[in-house]
């Protein structure tokens, strides 16, 4: 389960939309966003595609946002 609010505050930080970030993570929106709001689960790649985007490079990080 994605913890959605630590994942929105890290886009925002990054200064990423949900299109933006789809578009660069190469995931559809639609799907981007039915994943962020727990309609889904990522794929381990779109949790990588993410995580660099997002410029995620911390273990503890990545499993508190994308392993809640």
């Amino acid at each position: 389960m994605v913890n959605t609010k630590l994942l929105q505050a890290r886009m925002v930080l990054e200064g990423y939309t949900q299109r933006k970030l789809a578009k660069e993570a190469e995931i559809g929106v639609n799907v981007l966003n039915k994943k962020i709001n727990n309609n889904g689960v990522f794929r381990c790649d779109e949790v990588d595609k993410i995580c660099k985007v997002l410029n995620i490079t911390d273990v503890a990080e990545k499993c508190e946002i994308f392993f809640a």
